[in-house]
């Protein structure tokens, strides 16, 4: 409560009620975030700042898989003992590998634009997921990739990706007690500042210079 300094609270012992009260002050949107972007972008336009952006381009983009095929591929008990074995035999070189390569995406090509929104449509099977994961790299180590994929012309290996994009599962874990925008509106507030503190001190320089008040 204002004036009574900070206190440690237990938040396994509160009640149902000051619950409710705490997630209203964490994740309280009467401070919309929506309002507060739109008026912090007037204020970068104000003093002529470009947010960057990013354009990803993907060519030729191909992933596979190596997979056990027919009754093998079966999850199954004896399967599953069969080929733990098999891998073991397979890291020693006694056996050969009897997977075989599955193609899950061949030769897919695209540009994804800044200031859009791209829709992924597509059958169930038809390597959608992966492809996400592949453009957010954040693809799984037992899927092979190949092909061009950069941003802003940078390859995979001249930056770090999971800076500038992030794949969000469709099978994701929230509060059950918050609605879709507070819970958007807390995962905001937990961001924090991170690498934009250097913007932030050019737009006060700027509005500094210009006399501006924000």
């Amino acid at each position: 409560m204002p004036g009574e300094g900070l206190k440690e609270v237990n938040v396994e012992k509160l009640s149902a009620q000051e619950k409710h009260a705490l997630l209203q002050l964490v994740a309280w949107v009467g401070d919309d975030h929506e309002r507060f972007l739109s008026k912090f972008k007037d204020r970068l336009d104000r003093v002529g700042i470009q947010l960057p952006t990013i354009e990803v381009r993907y060519e030729n983009l191909n992933v596979e898989a190596q997979a056990h095929v027919g009754s093998r591929g079966l999850p199954t008990i004896l399967n599953t003992y069969a080929n733990l074995l098999e891998g073991l035999a397979n890291a020693l070189h006694l056996t050969p590998n009897r997977k075989q390569k599955i193609p899950i995406l061949h030769n897919v090509s695209g540009i994804i634009k800044p200031h859009r929104m791209t829709l992924l449509l597509g059958p169930p099977g038809a390597g959608k997921t992966s492809l996400l994961l592949a453009l957010a790299g954040t693809l799984p180590s037992s899927l092979k990739m190949s092909g061009d994929l950069t941003y802003n012309g940078h390859t995979m290996d001249e930056f770090v990706p999971r800076r500038s994009a992030a794949y969000v599962s469709q099978h994701d874990l929230h509060m059950a007690e918050l609605t879709v925008r507070e819970t958007v509106n807390f995962s905001a507030k937990c961001q924090g500042i991170g690498h934009r503190f250097d913007l932030l001190m050019e737009l006060s320089r700027r509005e500094k210079e210009q006399h501006i008040k924000p």
